[in-house]
């Protein structure tokens, strides 16, 4: 019987160790030692909380756990519900609304809160909980101590007062970002997002007639998805205000059911809303206390759960959602679940779907081009390339999302305008011209402030980019871009090199022959730069690092092959140097740096391309031509280490920008050691 594989890093069967902590090391070590877990990675202090004290000392916050707070106090109370979640002192509905979706769904809520969690059995002070973030998920490690204030929970609460699972998850959720503060305000389609590993999109209520929208809405409920919705408030100041038929303005609801009732009047088509507070519900017709219900049977009422009480969950008519809401935002698990138009997906249909991701970032004079209205910056934004193939269709389906990261963890609550556009790719090299001649085949909209864009496209088989931009430039931000496929789409990339002129090889030839003598060996000493087009001198060390980046099977000499093999490609790198050094300034920029890297076969993030400039730029904060040569030569070996010594599994998942970065950081390219013996 062969051991069971291990699930991959960052998937849900393994999920990443959020601070390293692993839960199950910290408990057992708890148990044994008698002593409940306090977690240092997320204190009971202010800090944690990461909003300014309240000066009042009959205010003072204390740290309690669950047992300090309830007599009878349980993780779980029966099984999970809408009504499990409360809002407390703290403007994050959007979290809790994603929330109360997530309990609808047992086999993505046990994803999040993992079972076999309890306040008795094995009790040691620790719970764990899952949440997505962009590309894979994290597993974040608590302890029990909540924040309470004159003896009550301060934030999230359960409307049964004893169960404290809701108030849990949203402790881990704070510490995953840094802090409670930092979970005010926000997009529904966050939390449904980071609860689940889908996609969420919105849908304009008046785009849809209510029958539509009601069917559009049932068919995505069926298939798993995520739902809520709200009222758009017109200024600040109306955030939160109640209106006359009890519903809260620029506050997100939970849409948790659908259903449809018949009257001798007619058909009413319903949705069932939830309230995160728990309490100000609709008062409208077919609200909980509506006369609409008397004409309607008490089991066909039991049916439909009508509970009448102050539990912020209510029925409301489809005419009415539609007269009172401005947007639903929806979270699709499973791209098939998308909803296209006024027609949902047919519940029958499948369809295979490959992901893939990339990360990137807008580095402030590097890659942050702004908008297309800034024709003279915009090519310097990130690009993808990809290449789409269909053997079965002539039309590709794809669906791309744009993600701002983590700039809750940083305390940027405020996102950046960001959208992206899709060209169809004609050459190699998009540079400025490309962009002022072509327009754009696909994009995501509008600049939108919020942490996701996204836009499902249909496209012939060929080759495309894909540019992600902020609408204004020299804006800095990292992001997530996530591209799925359907059928046999395919992303794909390719370096041609450079050949060896005959001019070239005779020249070279001479040299070797003058300079490398009886021996046959050409030292590091002896490389010749004449054949360039400027005489540029190189370093000794540039001239180590270029032979320790041939293969010489552990000598520090090059024979005649690899010598013009290498002067060729010397050459090669001068005339980049030049053709992107666009000021002659005789050094790069990382902008630059990054245009010349790419035509010398490398595609590196801006991050890269920045740690790249500091550390070959000597200090300085653009690189001179010794310092691009070997900047791309140990590129080139780190390649070349990576495709002759790692396993196929590793290279079917690809070198990643992290990958460069920490051999930047740490490891200065393996050979410093070697070069100085």
């Amino acid at each position: 019987m062969q051991p069971e594989e291990e699930a991959a890093l960052g998937s849900i069967g393994n999920p990443i160790r959020f601070k390293d902590q692993h839960f199950k090391t910290l408990r057992d070590e708890c148990l044994k030692s008698g002593v409940l877990f306090s977690d240092p990675a997320f204190a009971a202090d202010q800090k944690s909380i990461g909003m300014p004290e309240d000066p009042d000392p009959n205010k003072a916050i204390k740290w309690l756990r669950p047992k300090e707070i309830s007599k009878n106090a349980v993780f779980v109370e029966g099984t999970t519900g809408t009504t499990d979640i409360c809002q407390g002192q703290l403007g994050n509905c959007w979290l809790l609304a994603a929330l109360s979706c997530l309990t609808m769904h047992p086999k993505l809520f046990v994803k999040v809160v993992p079972p076999k969690q309890n306040l008795s059995e094995s009790y040691a002070g620790i719970f764990h909980f899952r949440f997505w973030q962009y590309g894979e998920w994290v597993e974040v490690v608590v302890d029990d101590r909540l924040p309470v204030r004159e003896g009550r929970l301060l934030f999230s609460y359960s409307h049964t007062r004893n169960e404290y699972w809701s108030a849990l998850v949203e402790k881990a959720y704070a510490k995953l970002i840094g802090s409670y503060g930092s979970l005010k305000g926000g997009n529904i389609s966050e939390g449904m997002e980071d609860f689940t590993g889908g996609i969420a999109y919105s849908i304009p209520v008046s785009s849809r007639t209510p029958r539509v929208l009601w069917r559009s809405l049932t068919a995505a409920l069926s298939r798993g998805s995520l739902l809520s919705c709200f009222i758009q408030a017109s200024s600040y100041q109306e955030i939160g205000k109640v209106t006359g038929d009890g519903l809260v303005k620029g506050h997100a609801y939970a849409i948790t059911d659908s259903d449809k009732v018949k009257k001798a009047s007619g058909e009413t088509l319903l949705l069932k809303l939830r309230n995160p507070w728990g309490f100000v519900e609709y008062s409208g017709p077919w609200s909980d206390k509506s006369k609409d219900w008397d004409d309607v049977g008490k089991a066909e009422r039991d049916r439909m759960e009508l509970k009448k009480r102050e539990d912020g969950e209510f029925w409301i008519s489809t005419e009415d959602f539609s007269r009172l809401f401005d947007t639903v935002e929806l979270c699709s698990v499973s791209p098939d679940t998308l909803v296209e138009g006024d027609t949902p997906a047919s519940p029958g249909a499948t369809s295979v779907w490959t992901i893939s991701a990339h990360e990137g970032c807008w580095v402030p004079g590097s890659s942050a081009g702004g908008s297309r209205r800034y024709q003279r910056s915009f090519w310097k934004n990130p690009q993808f390339e990809l290449v789409l193939t269909e053997q079965d269709k002539k039309i590709c389906t794809i669906l791309v999302e744009l993600l701002q990261k983590d700039r809750r963890k940083k305390n940027k609550v405020h996102f950046l305008y960001m959208a992206f556009h899709i060209y169809r790719l004609q050459g190699a090299c998009l540079d400025r011209s490309f962009f002022t001649q072509n327009r754009p085949v696909g994009r995501s909209g509008k600049y939108r402030a919020q942490r996701g864009v996204w836009r499902k496209v249909h496209l012939d088989p060929g080759n495309y980019v894909i540019v992600a931009s902020t609408y204004r430039p020299n804006k800095p931000g990292e992001f997530f871009l996530q591209i799925c496929l359907c059928l046999l789409c395919a992303c794909a990339s390719q370096v041609m090199s450079m050949p060896v002129s005959p001019e070239d090889h005779i020249r070279v030839q001479k040299t070797f022959d003058d300079v490398a003598g009886p021996v046959r060996q050409f030292l590091p000493l002896s490389l010749d730069f004449s054949f360039l087009e400027k005489d540029y001198h190189l370093p000794l060390e540039t001239c180590r690092q270029l032979i320790f980046g041939e293969k010489t099977k552990g000598r520090s000499s090059l024979s005649r092959k690899q010598t013009e093999t290498l002067l060729s490609y010397l050459r090669n790198l001068q005339s980049i140097f030049f053709r992107f050094d666009e000021d002659s300034s005789g050094t790069m920029s990382p902008f630059e740096l990054s245009m010349a890297l790419q035509a010398a076969g490398v595609q590196c993030d801006g991050k890269v391309v920045q740690l790249l400039s500091e550390r070959f730029g000597s200090g300085e904060p653009h690189l001179p031509f010794c310092g691009f040569v070997s900047c791309v030569t140990r590129l080139r070996k780190l390649f070349a280490l990576y495709e002759s010594e790692t396993s196929q599994e590793v290279k079917d998942r690809g070198i990643n920008n992290v990958s460069i970065r920490l051999c930047i950081i740490s490891y200065r390219f393996i050979n410093d050691q070697i070069l100085n013996r």
